[in-house]
C-alpha cells in the first residue's frame, strides 16, 4: 500500500514518505518497504532514519488505566548523511516483527481492541523529528490458530484482546508487554465468569497461560485462577489440544 506523506519539518521543509511492500505478517515475519525523502528548499543534516513497530497498551496507574502507544523492536534503516536542497532518496528496509507481536487477526476475524503499526522515524539536526505510524495486520501464528480453536470448541466466546504494560511470571517474555485474548463465559465451565488467554512466544514455542474470573460461593469469594501450558511449533498435529486445554480450564473451574 502507498502511504501518503508523512511529515514536512524543519527549516528548508524536507519531506518524507513510506510506502510498505507488506500488508501484514505473523510474529516473526519481515515488513518490507522503502523510505523516500525529498530535499526542501535548503540542504539538511539528517541524523538517522529508522522504522520500529508500534502497539497501542495498557497502563495501570494510580489514577486508573491509560491507553498508550509504545515502540519496540527498532530497526535501523540508515544515516547520518547530508541530503541536499530538493534532492530525492530512496532507502529500502525489511523489519523482523518479534515473535511476541501482539495478534490483530485469527480465522480471517479481526481481534478488536489491538492495534498494530510501523513507525517510520526520521531525525534531522537542529529540527522536529519527522514520524508516521503505518497500520499492518498481524495474523495468528499456526499454533496461535490452534490454542484459540480449542478454546473456541470448550465453548467460550471470544470477545475482544488488549495489550497490558507488565510481565508474565514463569514465562521467556522479553517484550514490556503482553497481550491478552478475552472470552466470554463457556456453559460448560460455569464456575468461570471469563478466560483470558495470553502467549508468549518464542521461535521454538510457546507459553499459553490462562487467567480464569472465578465466581465465589457461599462461603468464599471470587479470585482470579491461572495455569500455563507449553507448545512446541512443530509439535502441533496429532495432539487432542481441546482434550488438553480442558484438563487445565477444568482444573480452574473446580
Amino acid at each position: 500500500m502507498f502511504k501518503k506523506l508523512l511529515a514536512a519539518v524543519g527549516v528548508g521543509g524536507a519531506e518524507v514518505q513510506t510506502e510498505l511492500f507488506t500488508a501484514g505478517v505473523q510474529p516473526g515475519g519481515t515488513v518490507e518497504g522503502v523510505i523516500r525523502l525529498r530535499g526542501g528548499r535548503v540542504g539538511q543534516d539528517i541524523d538517522h532514519i529508522g522504522v520500529e513497530f508500534v502497539t497501542r497498551v495498557e497502563r495501570e496507574s494510580d489514577e486508573g488505566e491509560t491507553l498508550h502507544d509504545l515502540g519496540f523492536a527498532p530497526t535501523g534503516v540508515t544515516g547520518p548523511f547530508h541530503l541536499p536542497a530538493e534532492a530525492e532518496l530512496s532507502f529500502r528496509f525489511a523489519a523482523r516483527a518479534p515473535m511476541e507481536t501482539p495478534i490483530t487477526f485469527y480465522d480471517g476475524r479481526h481481534l478488536p481492541g489491538t492495534v498494530v503499526s510501523l513507525r517510520t522515524r526520521v531525525g534531522i539536526r537542529d529540527a522536529v523529528d519527522a514520524a508516521d505510524t503505518d497500520p499492518i495486520g498481524i495474523g495468528a501464528l499456526p499454533a496461535q490458530h490452534v490454542a484459540l480453536a480449542a478454546v473456541e470448541r470448550l465453548g467460550f466466546p471470544l470477545r475482544s484482546a488488549d495489550v497490558e504494560q507488565g510481565r508474565v511470571h514463569n514465562t521467556p517474555q522479553t517484550l514490556p508487554f503482553y497481550q491478552e485474548i478475552e472470552f466470554g463465559p463457556s456453559p460448560h465451565y460455569p464456575s468461570l465468569d471469563q478466560l483470558e488467554v495470553t502467549f508468549v512466544a518464542t521461535d521454538a514455542g510457546m507459553s499459553v497461560v490462562f487467567e480464569a474470573d472465578k465466581r465465589g460461593g457461599f462461603f468464599t469469594e471470587g479470585r482470579d485462577v491461572f495455569d500455563a501450558l507449553w507448545m512446541e511449533h512443530h509439535r502441533l498435529d496429532g495432539i487432542d489440544w481441546a482434550g488438553e486445554f480442558h484438563h487445565r480450564i477444568a482444573r480452574l473451574a473446580s
